[in-house]
């Protein structure tokens, strides 16, 4: 904590740029390093790499010593009256050490080292402490039982580990104990590290906001709270199995959907995709739902199914009300209004805000006044608004780009299917985004550790100047980058996505030196036809 203060003072009350990855610029890392009085390397790529300033400068962000956003660091509103009160302290202690957990883990596990601290922690915890260098097997075995206990593979954890491995002592996990030595957790001789009261704490508090499985004698109401408050599907699956491990899958369904007609509508969003997730063995419940504010996803549901008629085109449009007002509770308005735009009949807002009252769903009202209200108040509306993007292969020769423009409220699904009709691909192969650190993919492919393309939005992993990249055949890796070069408005008159500069011909998707091919030359109006057709059949 003491070099996370120190940081925070070098910046001080001036401002100092930061890169994309929110973190100093080359050229401020000497100087960093020589305020905290460590050595950097002399060429650092990123300051991320030099864990001696990227530690501390991690912690100074959790604890609001140092302030990160467009694109500059200040100082934060907790350096001017640090140290803090106690319980203020604390939490920013833990805090900061969630951070750096974070910080250090591998993208696509942001826990694996918060898992690895707190096996560490709980073999410390225990009546025999092993030597540091006979640690490891207990750690592990600890580790495994956490991994089955939050729903977590193992894998990323143990990956992890390795980064913390002593190779001049051969110790397994020294940097592991060196890490919480920093933080106050253990004390004592390296070789044989004792526990604090400080890390018996965090070894209580760390496990907060993991998936840990449902008590079985919750009511259903409060077990599905506990399961919304993860976004991932296989977490809340995990939270919900240990109280559905308990009942049988009709039984269960049945106590659910009765619970969800009292629901909010993303908490009965919630509870509908547990139930269903139960699959047709609890057919019997969802035939007998009648209830007004489950109904419609039951009647949905069963002609999923096969086992029931289409829905009517008021179910169809009260379920559209009941996303929205979904979306409004979860992610706010922009995200409301464009479940609004697109799902809703209308030639504007204000014809579809009609249609959106008329459904007599009983959150239409106030989901309309907010709506109304966030297009009144003058703030950036995506569903207006275009995407500017180019998408470049990096590794070709000559160069192969394309320029397209699609609407900002594109799903990254959208986008992958532009992106085949651009460069001439068959389509045959898997793909994935990646964004940050987060990766997505088909959904109906359950691609290991990815999100699902179809639920996030261009405009949700893309700001003007960022970038992304997206893979298509894991085998041969085509690697494509694409930047946001702009955004602009969206004209009523043209059709979306639209291909409006290129250079280099289609890309020879299957070379082979026996049997070469020549590029199949890019063909302009034939691509845009072939996008204006994805863009009508989205519409």
């Amino acid at each position: 904590m003491a070099n996370a203060v120190t940081l925070a003072r070098w910046v001080g009350t001036g401002r100092r740029p930061v890169t994309a990855a929110q973190v100093l610029r080359r050229t401020d890392i000497p100087a960093a390093g020589a305020a905290l009085g460590v050595e950097v390397p002399p060429r650092p790529r990123t300051m991320a790499g030099v864990r001696a300033l990227h530690r501390p400068w991690r912690v100074a962000v959790a604890t609001g010593l140092l302030q990160v956003g467009g694109g500059w660091v200040t100082g934060g509103p907790a350096l001017g009256h640090w140290p803090p009160a106690d319980a203020e302290l604390l939490a920013g202690w833990l805090a900061a050490l969630r951070a750096v957990c974070a910080a250090e883990s591998y993208p696509q596990e942001e826990d694996s080292v918060r898992l690895l601290v707190l096996a560490l922690l709980k073999v410390l915890g225990e009546d025999r402490v092993p030597r540091a260098d006979r640690l490891s097997d207990p750690v592990y075995a600890a580790l495994r039982d956490l991994c089955d206990r939050y729903g977590k593979s193992v894998w990323g954890p143990l990956h992890a580990a390795g980064r913390y491995y002593d190779l001049d002592a051969e110790t397994p996990l020294a940097g592991l104990v060196a890490l919480l030595a920093e933080f106050g957790a253990v004390t004592g001789d390296p070789g044989k590290p004792v526990i604090t009261p400080l890390g018996r704490w965090a070894a209580g508090r760390l496990p907060e906001g993991l998936p840990g499985l449902a008590d079985p004698g919750l009511p259903a109401a409060e077990m599905i709270a506990e399961a919304a408050r993860f976004s991932d599907l296989e977490q809340r699956d995990h939270v919900a199995w240990g109280w559905l491990a308990e009942r049988q899958p009709a039984e269960a369904a049945r106590e659910i959907l009765a619970a969800a007609e009292q629901m909010s509508p993303l908490l009965r969003s919630v509870a509908i995709g547990v139930a269903e997730r139960l699959g047709p063995d609890t057919l019997p419940a969802w035939q007998d739902m009648a209830a007004p504010r489950v109904g419609p996803h039951a009647r949905a549901v069963l002609a999923a199914w096969d086992r029931g008629p289409e829905p009517s085109d008021a179910d169809w449009r009260w379920l559209a009300v009941e996303a929205a007002a979904a979306a409004l509770e979860d992610k706010g308005a922009v995200e409301a209004l464009t479940r609004v735009w697109e799902s809703m009949p209308g030639t504007d807002l204000d014809t579809r805000l009609a249609k959106v009252r008329a459904t007599g769903h009983p959150d239409a009202a106030e989901l309309a006044q907010a709506l109304a209200e966030f297009a009144a108040s003058g703030a950036p509306n995506s569903i207006d608004q275009v995407a500017g993007l180019k998408v470049s292969l990096p590794g070709s020769r000559p160069l192969i780009w394309r320029r397209v423009r699609l609407p900002l409220t594109a799903t990254l699904g959208d986008l992958h299917d532009a992106i085949q009709v651009l460069f001439g691909w068959d389509g045959d192969h898997l793909h994935v985004f990646q964004a940050g650190k987060e990766q997505y993919s088909d959904p109906f492919v359950n691609l290991d550790e990815t999100g699902d393309e179809l639920a996030v939005r261009v405009r949700d992993v893309l700001a003007p100047g960022g970038k992304i990249s997206y893979t298509y055949d894991l085998g041969a890796c085509w690697e494509h980058q694409i930047t946001l070069e702009k955004l602009m408005p969206r004209d009523p008159g043209q059709d979306y996505p639209v291909c409006v500069g290129y250079k280099g011909d289609s890309p020879v998707e299957y070379w082979s030196e026996d049997d070469p091919e020549e590029p199949e030359p890019f063909n302009l109006a034939e691509v845009n036809r072939r996008l204006a057709a994805l863009g009508e059949a989205g519409e």
